[in-house]
C-alpha cells in the first residue's frame, strides 16, 4: 500500500490560506444578497404606500364645477372669461380667437354656429343671446337705400365687459323665390344662389368655391358634390352648356396642381407623374385606363376637365 504524499509546512499555510479565502468570498456573497432582498421589500413598501396616498389624494379632492350663465354677447368682442362663462370648451374658445386671426370678424349668428362643436342643445341656448354689432355686419341693399335717404346710421349700443347688446333685430337676407325659378350654377353668384330655397350663406359658398375647384360644372347633379344639399333642390337648377369648363392639362400640371381638382386623387396625381416620366406625354384618355385609380366612372368623370 503506497503512502500518502506529506505536506510541507508552507503547502500547509498556503492551502489555510486558500480555505479562509473562500469562507470569506461565500460569506460576502450570502451577506449581499440578504441586503439587497432586504432593500427591495423597502421599495416595493415605499411604492405601495406611495400608490395608495396618490390613488387617496385622487379620491379626497374634487375640482368644483363652474357655473354656465346665458347672456347677451357679440362673438367679436367677447373675451375668453365671457365665452367660459357661456359654456364653450377651453379649445372652443381658441377655435373662435383662430377665428377672429383668420376671417377677422363673425358678420352673421350664421357664422358662429359653424364654431366646431356646436351642438344643437348648445346653439338652442345661445343663439337667441348672439348679437352682431352693427360695424361687424354686411351692408345689404336696404342699409343702402336707407342712408341715401336719410343720411345717417343707427347708433350702437355701448360694449360693457365683453358683451355687446344690441337690438333682436338680424340683417335681412335675399328674399327666397317665390315660385321654382330656375338658376344657372354655372353664372350664379351666392346672393342668388342663397334665393333658392335650402341653400343659405354656407351652401352658397360651398358651391362656388367648388364651382371654382372643378373648372365649372357639366350637369346639375355636380352640385349636390359641394356639401350637403336637401332634397329637391335639382328642380332649382340648370346648367349652362355654352359656358366652357376649365381643363386640366394632364402633361403640363405638377402632381400638387393636378391633386387640387376634386376628381383627381394624390395616388391618381402620382401615377400621371410616373407615367409621364416613363413614357412621356398622354395623347389621349384611353391611356389612363391601364394606371392605378382610374376606374371607368372615374375617367367618365373627368373626360370633360382633361386635355392634353
Amino acid at each position: 500500500m503506497s503512502r500518502l504524499p506529506v505536506l510541507s509546512r508552507s503547502a500547509r499555510r498556503g492551502l489555510l490560506l486558500l480555505e479562509w479565502l473562500l469562507v470569506i468570498i461565500i460569506l460576502g456573497v450570502c451577506v449581499f444578497s440578504w441586503h439587497k432582498s432586504g432593500d427591495e421589500a423597502v421599495l416595493r413598501n415605499e411604492q405601495t404606500s406611495s400608490g395608495g396616498k396618490r390613488q387617496s389624494s385622487a379620491i379626497t379632492y374634487a375640482v368644483a364645477e363652474e357655473k354656465v350663465e346665458t347672456f347677451p354677447f357679440d362673438p367679436n368682442t367677447a373675451d375668453s372669461t365671457a365665452l367660459l362663462r357661456l359654456g364653450l370648451a377651453p379649445w372652443q374658445v381658441r377655435a373662435v380667437y383662430k377665428y377672429r386671426a383668420r376671417h377677422g370678424r363673425y358678420h352673421t349668428p350664421g357664422d358662429f354656429k359653424r364654431l366646431p362643436g356646436m351642438t344643437y342643445e348648445l346653439w338652442e341656448r345661445l343663439g337667441p343671446y348672439v348679437r352682431i354689432a352693427r360695424r361687424f355686419r354686411y351692408i345689404d341693399e336696404a342699409d343702402r337705400q336707407n342712408s341715401r335717404t336719410h343720411g345717417s346710421s343707427v347708433p350702437e349700443d355701448a360694449e360693457v365687459a365683453g358683451v355687446v347688446r344690441m337690438p333682436d333685430s338680424v340683417p335681412s337676407r335675399p328674399a327666397k323665390y317665390e315660385s321654382l325659378t330656375v338658376v344657372d350654377i354655372n353664372t350664379a353668384d351666392t346672393a342668388e344662389l342663397m334665393r333658392i330655397p335650402g341653400i343659405g350663406e354656407y351652401r352658397s359658398r360651398k358651391i362656388v368655391e367648388y364651382r371654382r375647384r372643378l373648372g365649372g360644372f357639366t350637369n346639375t347633379m355636380q352640385v349636390m358634390e359641394a356639401c350637403q344639399m336637401p332634397d329637391g333642390i335639382l328642380q332649382w337648377v340648370k346648367v349652362n352648356t355654352d359656358v366652357p369648363v376649365r381643363k386640366v392639362n394632364v402633361n403640363r400640371l405638377s402632381l400638387q396642381r393636378l391633386m387640387s381638382h376634386p376628381y383627381i386623387t394624390f395616388y391618381q396625381a402620382r401615377a400621371l407623374v410616373e407615367y409621364r416620366k416613363a413614357h412621356g406625354d398622354i395623347n389621349n384618355i384611353d391611356e389612363l385606363k391601364g394606371l392605378e385609380g382610374f376606374t371607368p366612372l372615374i375617367i367618365e368623370k373627368l373626360q370633360p376637365y382633361l386635355e392634353f
